[in-house]
């Protein structure tokens, strides 16, 4: 946690789960056992423990959304050193990460508070133990009768006896403490084997760690009284679960007289410190315990399933998370709520950055372009988001100048990229083209220069140019030599061999009825984006010619290009990839620039970008040479 919003998502995402098992338990409280009841709190531990949104999702729907929303509300008009304003709140760590910055806001106030409060917390319940601890040196070594009648007891039901036990002036019940090093406090009073045997099982079952894991637990969320509520319950449960095997090792009476000795000890008081145990623990607590052995019974072998499947769906609630994904935002959503939205619903593909930028410049939305764009150019859209919905000038944009039809809330188009290539960082660069949809007179096509980048675990799409017209023929752009490809070149025997390849990705469109004055086969494109989307279809083209190095001569040689990766085997991939072109360059003709012959259009996406590398085969004669082609130049 590394600033208020982080400690906010964590301890909500805790109490959720709280309240979750509060409710569970009541249900079940005399149905399962205490050993359930108490086992149920590890769950709470592990959720604490695990940072909010481990798997992205939210125990409730809806609540990091409002998390969202406050943050932006608050942070929009405060400069914090802590926090970025519209970055999503993510919970690297569990405890507080302090970075020693100036305090500048409030909020960074308030997370150093937190962090101090935390920090005093663990002093203070170390001091009190510390405190313990010393007077416990202070007590005297029993009698040695005391002492043979706790070995007789430890043997009696096969338990250990602690190295030191000691008798302390003013003690009022027996108690263990120190978890590395226990020791047994004895009162000045004679005390009931029953009591030993209590203790004696505290240690047996290492609850003197779950109280120093309680203890840390606390201070980490030591401003949430619900989960302080918890923990005293979950100490609670621990006290009735040993007072379980207290009962089931004792027979007829013994169990009777246990719950007396329990009645008197309603008004006893308690050691508090962590790392200790005491059968003591208050006359509120003390009467719930009484219950519980009022309706003690060995819980049948049957009740094992049960309880087992009830924890489990409980561990998945409670971990896993219930809640679905938070629902994209719609082009003319504006305020706080919308850009909390757009935050969650940042683009996980390249095909959802792409397919959200697209739409966003088709529904001109600064929702989407706050999902889409790089977290250097969202200031203008997140202030447009701030603003209330207006409708855009239509005179304004270049789509009207090309006589694109327009029906709410965009142009209808669809969107494609072209020749989307690696560019060595990790992302990739590609013209988008905006095309009209078939049947409209358009007067062309609109492109721009696009880069596709990584960023976190979400991709980001910058413009590399604004945005053109192209007025090239052919509006399905794939194969033709008049759009873009990228040369391919490689070296086959005494030839050299260039390869034009293109490759055009679009999503799948999705249609919504429309009975207005203007119809497309009764319906519209919906524009609603998809963040985590993939690529629908794809459609290649390619030209390829053999030369002599020396003259630049083409050969009319029979050529077979096939898509393969850089450091792949070329002959494997001309034998099996699925991207294979057989091609006769005889009839290509003069023009410097090569028609496309061959091509391939389908839904096979194993293909998702620009080929790393080429294998070619040319037919010389009797000989066939094989080579590799690497991308050499982009033609725009």
């Amino acid at each position: 946690m590394e600033n208020i919003w982080d400690f906010l998502a964590q301890t909500l995402t805790a109490s959720v789960a709280a309240v979750l098992l509060l409710i569970v338990k009541r249900l079940f409280m005399d149905k399962l056992s205490p050993r359930w009841q108490y086992g149920v709190w590890a769950i709470l531990a592990i959720r604490l423990l695990l940072p909010a949104g481990l798997f992205g999702r939210a125990l409730i729907p809806g609540i990091n959304v409002v998390l969202e929303a406050a943050k932006t509300g608050a942070e929009s008009h405060l400069s914090s050193a802590l926090t970025v304003p519209y970055a999503v709140t993510e919970v690297v760590a569990p405890v507080p990460l302090i970075r020693l910055v100036r305090p500048v806001s409030v909020t960074d106030w308030l997370f150093y508070l937190y962090a101090a409060g935390v920090a005093v917390l663990l002093l203070g319940f170390l001091l009190s133990y510390l405190v313990l601890r010393r007077r416990v040196t202070r007590g005297r070594t029993p009698d040695r009768n005391v002492l043979e009648r706790l070995e007789g007891v430890a043997a009696q039901y096969g338990l250990k006896v602690p190295r030191r036990v000691v008798v302390l002036p003013g003690v009022e019940s027996a108690f263990v403490c120190g978890p590395l090093s226990p020791v047994l406090v004895l009162p000045q009073r004679e005390v009931d084997d029953k009591v030993l045997l209590h203790e004696l099982l505290h240690l047996k079952y290492g609850d003197l760690w779950a109280g120093v894991g309680i203890c840390l637990l606390r201070c980490l969320h030591w401003c949430n009284p619900l989960l302080w509520y918890c923990w005293n319950k979950a100490q609670n449960d621990c006290e009735a679960l040993c007072d379980q095997r207290v009962l089931e090792r004792l027979e007829g009476e013994e169990r009777r007289q246990y719950g007396v000795i329990l009645l008197s000890m309603a008004e006893d008081r308690y050691a508090r410190a962590p790392g200790t145990t005491s059968m003591a623990n208050g006359g509120k607590n003390i009467k719930a315990r009484i219950q519980a052995i009022a309706r003690f019974k060995r819980y049948p072998q049957g009740m094992a399933l049960g309880s087992w499947c009830v924890a489990v769906v409980l561990t998945v609630a409670c971990l896993v998370g219930t809640g679905g994904a938070v629902a994209v935002p719609q082009y003319d959503q504006r305020g706080s709520f919308a850009l909390a939205a757009a935050m969650l619903n940042r683009p996980t593909t390249v095909a959802g950055a792409l397919d959200t930028y697209a739409k966003a410049v088709l529904c001109n939305s600064p929702v989407y372009f706050v999902m889409a764009v790089p977290e250097e150019e969202r200031a203008q859209a997140i202030q447009a988001v701030g603003e209330p919905f207006e409708e855009v000038d239509l005179n304004d944009s270049l789509f009207w100048e090309l006589n694109f039809h327009w029906s709410r809330p965009a142009w209808q188009a669809e969107w494609s990229v072209m020749n989307l290539m690696a560019d060595g960082a990790g992302g990739y660069t590609g013209t988008l083209f905006f095309t009209p949809l078939d049947g409209y007179e358009s007067k062309g096509v609109v492109t721009q220069q696009v880069a596709v980048r990584p960023r976190d675990a979400h991709w980001t799409v910058a413009a590399l140019s604004g945005l053109e017209v192209w007025d090239g023929p052919d509006l399905w752009l794939c194969p033709s030599s008049k759009a873009p490809y990228v040369t391919y070149v490689g070296q086959a025997g005494d030839l050299r061999v260039e390869v034009d390849f293109q490759c055009r990705l679009w999503t799948q469109h999705r249609w919504v009825e429309d009975r207005g004055a203007f119809q497309l086969y009764g319906g519209r494109v919906d524009f609603t984006v998809l963040p985590h989307g993939e690529f629908g279809e794809i459609r290649m083209g390619i030209g390829a010619r053999a030369l002599s190095p020396e003259t630049g001569e083409s050969f009319a040689l029979p050529l077979t290009v096939a898509v393969m990766e850089r450091a792949g085997d070329p002959a494997l991939a001309l034998e099996k990839s699925r991207y294979r072109f057989v091609m006769d360059t005889g009839a290509l003709d003069d023009d410097p620039v090569r028609e496309v012959t061959g091509s391939y259009s389908g839904s096979d996406m194993t293909l998702t970008a620009m080929p790393e590398a080429l294998a070619v085969a040319v037919e010389d004669g009797s000989q066939t040479y094989i080579c590799v082609a690497l991308p050499e130049e982009v033609v725009p």
